[in-house]
């Protein structure tokens, strides 16, 4: 990784990188010189301006864990690549400043594309296989999701004791929120759907409606089949506040607690599901 010189501007006047960078205003030449009588102080006192990578080193390894890139914690602890490479090899010492800006430095609150955290597979791979169960074949999303579809089937035969990226779990979630309440077989042809459903039942994947979002990621969860799946429960209590109460869809859809969009994609789901219910039993 290649990064550019950090420039005096980077620092304020008065601190002493600013002046070694070049600028020799008086604050900056006042903060070189109270810096070199502090060396000199600490070394007659036994004591020194460097300390032990150890510390810098885990941090760094936490911003990372976190979702951090390497691109991103040398922008924010002002760094340059041999420096942050030098500490995680716990490679001779560190000045005492460097290693405040690091410990200064907190994670990003969204980990990015490039992250190199990794994150246990198992609410990525049962979510993609829900998908599935839902009639979503793996060319769709892999098309909505911007990957090949041979990326999404790698991630459904996953390991679900395995690790994926953290970005890529973050985009899957999102993927089947998007995706959770919408029937496939207004996507995509329904001959299409209804193959990649039965190969999911065959495979004993369950869909969206058994789960909720958070049971996705507990190991100690099993969807029970026998429950109704939740867009059924919708489509059939919006329809009854509609036709027997009179609401609106907007109001069935308040009362119920979901937004008119979910309830209404749970109902052309449902309608979906009763078409094709007709069509295999005849």
């Amino acid at each position: 990784m290649s990064r550019k010189p950090i420039p005096a501007e980077a620092f304020d006047h008065g601190d002493p990188r600013r002046y070694h960078r070049g600028c020799r205003c008086r604050p900056c030449t006042t903060g070189v010189s109270a810096e070199v009588r502090r060396r000199s102080y600490l070394r007659a006192t036994g004591r020194g301006l460097l300390t032990t990578c150890d510390r810098a080193a885990t941090h760094i390894e936490r911003l990372r864990a976190a979702g951090m890139t390497d691109a991103q914690i040398l922008n924010d602890a002002l760094l340059v690549p041999h420096v942050l490479y030098r500490i995680l090899r716990r490679d001779g010492g560190l000045h005492r400043t460097t290693e405040a800006r690091i410990l200064a430095v907190r994670p990003a609150a969204h980990p990015s594309k490039g992250s190199g955290a990794h994150v246990a597979a198992l609410g990525t791979v049962r979510r993609l296989r829900a998908l599935a169960a839902d009639g979503w074949p793996a060319a769709e999303l892999g098309r909505r999701a911007g990957k090949h579809k041979q990326f999404i089937v790698y991630l459904q035969k996953m390991d679900e004791g395995g690790q994926v990226r953290m970005w890529v779990a973050d985009y899957v979630r999102r993927l089947q929120e998007s995706l959770a309440l919408l029937a496939a077989d207004e996507a995509v042809p329904t001959h299409i759907a209804r193959r990649t459903r039965q190969r999911a039942a065959a495979k004993g994947w369950v869909g969206s409606g058994y789960w909720d979002d958070e049971d996705f990621d507990n190991p100690n969860f099993t969807p029970a089949t026998d429950r109704t799946p939740r867009y059924i429960e919708l489509a059939e209590n919006g329809h009854e506040l509609e036709r027997i109460e009179g609401l609106t869809r907007k109001q069935a859809a308040a009362r119920l607690g979901v937004t008119k969009s979910a309830l209404q994609q749970a109902m052309c789901r449902y309608r979906a599901a009763q078409a094709e219910q007709q069509q295999t039993a005849a």
